[in-house]
């Protein structure tokens, strides 16, 4: 009889956009554990108790999940656990189909730091569903910490498999071109700073914007959390004088490198994080 439910399960999961996580994080698969999950959360809301997600109990995890994301959270998961952290996170998962679903622990390594090009953590998160890849964090213009997935599963944000497999993303929310300045000022936010000295690549860059404070401290914190949890050593792809390499790092590219690093030492395709101060970020940390 449950081969029938967990095919059933399967089939209103891809018509409703549902996931086995959504009743427990720890799920991964249609199997037994999610049927009694399933059953649990029926029973809790007075449903009837046959461990099938059907159109009723779907309406009603996805408005518990719903609410439950405007809700301010002081904790990050982390392979299902609730880890605590000193800053205000909204946990708001994006749709299965957009990363790889990791049941084993997984070996993290290298954090790698991005900016999303838009105005918003809200419209980076509907961007990366409608291109079907994903990070795990977003960094949004009030400095709330938007966590996107659980950091035990692989996002696809790298571009790289190697990479995507050992390393967590975490995005800024940054719109980078000038001309967005006077759309943050609109949106109740100060103008962004603007930065005028940027390299990458041995290329120099057009006036930019940069990231505002509130930003950078939250950045600090989740990188603590996250460094701590995982034992990242807190060190970045360096030049000849010690200094934050702002070009392709190898052993990054190579996966071989342990610490944090930004998507331009991967790839001469990208430019961000452009004028992120890493290396002093890292280094106040320690």
């Amino acid at each position: 009889m449950n081969w029938k439910i967990n095919r059933y399960n399967k089939k209103t999961a891809k018509q409703f956009g549902w996931h086995p996580s959504w009743f427990s994080s720890r799920l991964r698969s249609f199997d037994d554990n999610l049927i009694y999950e399933v059953m649990k959360f029926q029973r809790r809301c007075n449903l009837e108790e046959d461990g099938m997600v059907g159109p009723t109990t779907y309406r009603r995890i996805l408005t518990e999940r719903e609410a439950s994301e405007i809700e301010m959270k002081n904790h990050i998961l982390i392979n299902g656990q609730r880890i605590p952290i000193d800053w205000d996170v909204k946990i708001d998962l994006i749709k299965p189909g957009s990363y790889k679903d990791v049941e084993k622990f997984r070996n993290v390594k290298m954090i790698v730091t991005h900016w999303d090009a838009t105005t918003s953590a809200k419209t980076c998160k509907r961007i990366l569903e409608a291109r079907n890849i994903s990070t795990h964090f977003c960094i949004d213009n009030d400095g709330v910490i938007y966590q996107f997935l659980d950091t035990n599963n692989t996002a696809w944000h790298a571009g790289r498999r190697n990479i995507n497999n050992r390393s967590i993303g975490v995005d800024f929310s940054n719109a980078y071109y000038l001309k967005y300045n006077e759309k943050y000022k609109k949106m109740g936010f100060n103008k962004r700073p603007i930065i005028d000295n940027s390299i990458v690549h041995g290329v120099k860059l057009k006036p930019h914007l940069g990231y505002y404070n509130v930003q950078i401290k939250a950045y600090e914190t989740l990188l603590k959390v996250l460094c701590t949890y995982y034992n990242i050593p807190l060190q970045v792809p360096e030049d000849e004088n010690g200094e934050l390499l702002t070009r392709v790092h190898e052993e990054s590219v190579k996966s071989k490198f342990n610490g944090i690093v930004c998507h331009y030492h991967l790839t001469r395709n990208k430019i961000d994080c452009a004028g992120l101060k890493l290396k002093n970020i890292i280094d106040s940390l320690h």
